[in-house]
């Protein structure tokens, strides 16, 4: 007959710790599970995917990522302790004054700065939110849309696509010598051999600008061929009203016509001896 098995006392706990602190030491600390590491979609760093940005607080979930996307727009203010945060809209920007976020030595910059950095009391469309004219620093209201005094407009671009970024224009001695001799003056003939590739290379290339207008020529000469296009057909559908109620009075006259033909005449009245 088997013993019972021993009770556990004091002794056997104090080895299996000894025995447990020995195996700990031969294989280490136990491995902790580390957050995969991902790029925060506002600032830029990298953080661990914990749900939440440890640089500046954004969450990733979709519905965060749709609201912060709804409130991007051209307009930036420089902050140091988040530089690499997105743009923001107007309205945003609007907001931000309203609250105190933003002072008349806030810097920023938008649509109507060309993009550069400016001082908030000098950027058009955003000093008279705080009070002032941008151009001669008249007290104004902040709803006005023009200064009484310098007669300066207010108006600043509410679409969150546009920029405002000034036109491309080569600097001197900066830039391929074509687009250089397009913007100085009319190409003049070169040395090419004549074929299609010696012509091709003789044609100076297009700057940015030039595209910009040839589009706007284009689109100009599309709007004015839809116009002489929606006349013609106006011009067609009044000609077919015309035309077919010219048939309706012609076909209400001939019925007319039929019908006092075929009536039989009235009776005529008896002569009394």
């Amino acid at each position: 007959m088997d013993a019972p098995p021993a009770e556990p006392t004091a002794a056997n706990g104090t080895v299996r710790a000894r025995v447990m602190a020995e195996a700990r030491r031969i294989a280490g600390e136990p491995p902790k599970p580390q957050p995969r590491a991902v790029l925060c979609p506002y600032c830029g760093s990298t953080t661990p995917h914990t749900g939440r940005c440890a640089a500046c607080g954004g969450r990733f979930d979709p519905l965060s990522r749709q609201a912060t996307q709804n409130h991007m727009g051209p307009w930036s203010v420089r902050d140091d302790r988040n530089p690499h945060r997105p743009g923001c809209t107007y309205d945003t920007l609007c907001r931000m004054i309203d609250a105190g976020t933003i002072t008349p030595d806030t810097v920023l910059r938008g649509p109507t700065t060309r993009q550069f950095w400016t001082l908030a009391r000098s950027t058009p469309g955003v000093a008279h939110r705080l009070g002032f004219c941008h151009n001669c620093r008249e007290p104004v209201a902040k709803d006005a849309f023009q200064c009484p005094a310098c007669h300066a407009p207010f108006a600043a671009d509410r679409d969150r696509q546009h920029l405002g970024i000034g036109p491309y224009r080569p600097l001197p001695g900066q830039g391929t010598p074509e687009v250089l001799a397009l913007h100085a003056g009319p190409a003049r003939s070169s040395a090419a051999p004549p074929g299609p590739a010696g012509a091709a290379s003789a044609l100076p290339r297009a700057s940015p600008d030039d595209e910009l207008l040839a589009m706007a020529k284009r689109a100009q000469s599309a709007a004015a061929e839809w116009r002489r296009a929606s006349r013609l057909e106006r011009t067609r559908a009044m000609i077919a009203m015309i035309l077919a109620g010219l048939v309706v009075i012609m076909s209400l006259l001939y019925t007319g016509l039929s019908i006092s033909r075929n009536s039989p005449p009235p009776p005529s009245a008896a002569v009394a001896d």
